[in-house]
């Protein structure tokens, strides 16, 4: 009776153990076969909530190589903010800068006013307050004429001062584009100093006085090239800087000054009449040259018109003495 109870609780101890058993296999079977996707045989593990913090600083939680969990981003961890990715919808910026271009800058302008001298220190005046200066001027009492180095982009301004000086004639202005010009001789200012850089260097090399000479002589040369490319350089650019402005100022009614008409018959005859008192101050200055030597070539045309008479006279009775002579022994004779 014993042995039947304890037999019985085994096969009910057993009975159960093996039904635990195949709930166990059927649960990871129907696991790993479930529409999550995940490999047989793996348990999937729900993705941690992203922290509220990391997703309003833009970090991706995706769960791929971007992805940073919770407690990377606590106060104990130092955060590495991720690469900001490139919209694709926008295109990275390619544009090339402009190059500055180099303008040499004329103007001309012709104003008629009522007093050219006082015109003529406003003008000066209003020069002198953009920093620019006169570089020639003529004047005269019908007008005057002044040729002004200034600022470039002070240039308009003073065009529009002049202006306010009178009443404007005539206004004319020219550009000429230098910028491949400028660039050409900064490139090979460049080159040429990189020239004479290497030529210095084999310079400092050399042994022998020969080659000590060879290379001074290029040395030399180069130089002078160098030297010459970097004096027209400074020179274009300070056209480029500063702005050449011809001003003609003039009186109503006036010509232009360097503009005046063709000469006529009363120019002609003050041309005629100012020659012919130029060649007579010119005779009398001869004449004045010369006649401190009057006396003295007079005393010696005297001594030598004396001389021949004295020897003309003493020829004379010589040669009657000789004749005498001869008359009477010739006829004796005969």
């Amino acid at each position: 009776m014993t042995v039947s109870r304890w037999g019985r609780r085994k096969t009910v101890v057993a009975a159960v153990a093996v039904v635990g058993v195949l709930a166990v296999g059927t649960g990871v079977v129907l696991v790993g076969f479930s529409p999550g996707g995940s490999s047989p045989g793996v348990a999937t593990v729900a993705p941690a909530r992203p922290s509220p913090g990391l997703v309003e600083k833009g970090v991706p939680m995706d769960g791929g190589a971007g992805a940073y969990s919770e407690r990377a981003a606590g106060s104990d961890a130092r955060s590495v903010a991720p690469p900001q990715a490139v919209a694709p919808d926008k295109a990275p910026d390619l544009s090339v800068g402009t190059v500055q271009r180099e303008l040499v800058r004329t103007a001309q302008i012709s104003v008629e006013v009522k007093d050219p001298t006082a015109s003529s220190r406003q003008v000066r005046t209003a020069a002198a307050g953009v920093n620019g200066f006169v570089t020639e001027e003529q004047s005269s009492d019908t007008g005057g004429l002044l040729v002004l180095r200034v600022p470039a982009d002070s240039l308009d301004r003073l065009i529009d001062d002049i202006a306010a000086v009178g009443r404007v004639v005539g206004r004319s202005s020219q550009v000429l584009d230098a910028t491949e010009q400028v660039v050409d001789l900064d490139a090979r200012v460049t080159s040429q100093q990189a020239s004479v850089a290497r030529v210095r260097a084999l310079l400092a090399e050399a042994v022998s006085i020969g080659d000590v000479v060879a290379i001074e002589s290029e040395l030399a040369r180069r130089e002078a090239d160098l030297d010459s490319l970097t004096r027209r350089l400074e020179a274009l650019r300070d056209q480029v800087a500063l702005s050449t402005l011809t001003v003609d100022l003039r009186s109503p009614g006036a010509p232009p000054v360097g503009d005046q008409p063709p000469p006529g018959f009363r120019d002609g005859l003050v041309a005629g009449w100012d020659g012919l008192r130029a060649a007579g101050t010119a005779a009398a200055a001869v004449i004045g040259f010369l006649l401190p030597f009057l006396p003295v070539v007079a005393i010696l045309g005297g001594i030598i018109w004396l001389s021949r008479r004295v020897v003309r006279a003493r020829r004379a009775p010589a040669s009657a003495t000789a004749g005498g002579r001869s008359g009477p022994g010739s006829e004796g004779e005969s």
